[in-house]
């Protein structure tokens, strides 16, 4: 495999202080983490509670088939964008906002993007916190929503302040927790409950839906290498994508499908609560934990790489504290009531993001001789282009062509 070939053999002691995770260089090989803690950290994003709030929407919204055809389509798209974008960062063993700088944005461009990626990720975060305060207030005896996203964002903020270890780590207790309560949840809340029972109207047509599971996770998707660099192989990539991670989300979606077509609601927690109890509570927690930790991981990254710009060099674990902090905010204020427009937004702005870097780095190759000469000797390239224009022109005249043009707003928006 081309990558255990060049991957940089670095000591472990050039890593810079401590809490950094690589976040301005590449991880070594010595660094690098076997499949299966890999695949426990896929699991474990899937295993994400969001992931069944966007089926059950789906369920509650379309007829059954076009809400499970929504889910395949939809993470087939996510699938192929993840694997482009990972093997890239298992390759060159670096962040997505560092490549950014050689595959199409520059310097300048890469601010941006690290901006737009921070800050879509906060809002992400900060839903997800969200969506744990209000089922952990509907279980509990405290009724205080806010102070339950809170609590909540401030455990999630200190294990990813940790960094990336650390969440691995939470994944393999928390994935299999929550994928035994899902399930249990799943066959309670359906045994009373007529599967046949029919959605009045359809609101979502399969486009719409297909953009809504895209949507959810496409940000996700585009900062992928964020997480695969710490991958030993592109071969792992490509299974750790389609295994784990593609058939857990898949699998979590349909099982919010069938939940709100057998109940009638797409209220998931109180569909929960009233099957499996306390139970809910493991939903709730272990449902979220670990994609919100990576979320605010990667959003740690992306802001450490902006002040990298500006010739400011910030520890990550403070930025990613400071993300947490404006996250919980966030969600403690009600960003929920948003969630499908916001959806709706990444769903276009963001693929143009994927199909710009894997066309430089894959086709173009303007800059890939910068990773070419530096790999072998695991040093970061020495200089990035300042500023290329025609690529930010290219993904604002992308995410306009997805926003406008009805059909596929996200296909539209990766190929143009």
């Amino acid at each position: 495999d081309e990558t255990d070939e060049t991957d940089p053999d670095v000591p472990v002691e050039t890593e810079p202080k401590w809490g950094s995770d690589f976040a301005l260089g590449r991880v070594p090989r010595s660094m690098r983490y076997s499949w299966v803690s890999m695949a426990m950290e896929q699991v474990a994003q899937g295993g994400c509670i969001a992931v069944v709030v966007i089926g059950a929407q789906l369920g509650h919204k379309m007829t059954e088939r076009n809400a499970i055809l929504a889910v395949i389509i939809g993470n087939l798209i996510l699938a192929v964008i993840c694997i482009a974008v990972g093997m890239i960062g298992c390759r060159e063993g670096m962040t997505t906002a560092m490549i950014a700088r050689w595959t199409g944005f520059g310097v300048t461009g890469t601010a941006i993007l690290s901006v737009a990626i921070a800050g879509s990720l906060v809002g992400w975060f900060g839903i997800q916190a969200e969506i744990a305060g209000e089922g952990l207030e509907v279980i509990l005896p405290l009724k205080m929503p806010w102070l339950w996203t809170i609590a909540n964002g401030a455990v999630l903020t200190i294990v990813a302040a940790f960094g990336f270890r650390y969440i691995v780590g939470v994944a393999w207790v928390t994935g299999p927790a929550f994928f035994i309560v899902v399930i249990w949840a799943c066959v309670t809340s359906i045994q009373d409950p007529p599967l046949t029972k029919e959605v009045n109207d359809a609101e979502l047509s399969l486009l719409q839906g297909t953009g809504i599971v895209v949507g959810g996770y496409i940000v996700g998707s585009i900062v992928v290498s964020d997480v695969f660099r710490f991958s030993r192989s592109k071969r792992a990539v490509v299974s750790q994508v389609m295994l784990p991670r593609t058939l857990s989300i898949v699998a979590y979606m349909i099982v919010g499908v069938i939940v709100a077509r057998a109940c009638g609601s797409e209220d998931v927690i109180n569909i929960m609560n009233k099957s499996v109890g306390i139970g809910a509570v493991v939903i709730v927690v272990a449902g979220e934990m670990v994609i919100n930790c990576t979320n605010l991981y990667f959003s740690g990254l992306a802001i450490v790489a902006f002040f990298d710009t500006c010739g400011c060099h910030i520890p990550r674990p403070l930025v990613t504290i400071a993300c947490g902090i404006i996250g919980s905010a966030a969600g403690a204020m009600g960003i929920l009531k948003r969630f499908i427009n916001f959806l709706e937004v990444l769903a276009v702005a963001f693929p143009p993001v994927a199909g710009i870097m894997c066309c430089e780095y894959f086709v173009v190759k303007a800059f890939r001789v910068n990773f070419d000469e530096t790999r072998p000797s695991g040093e970061m390239p020495k200089s990035a282009p300042a500023f290329l224009p025609l690529s930010i022109v290219s993904w604002l005249s992308a995410t306009l062509l997805g926003h406008f043009l009805e059909g596929m707003p996200y296909l539209y928006s990766l190929f143009g």
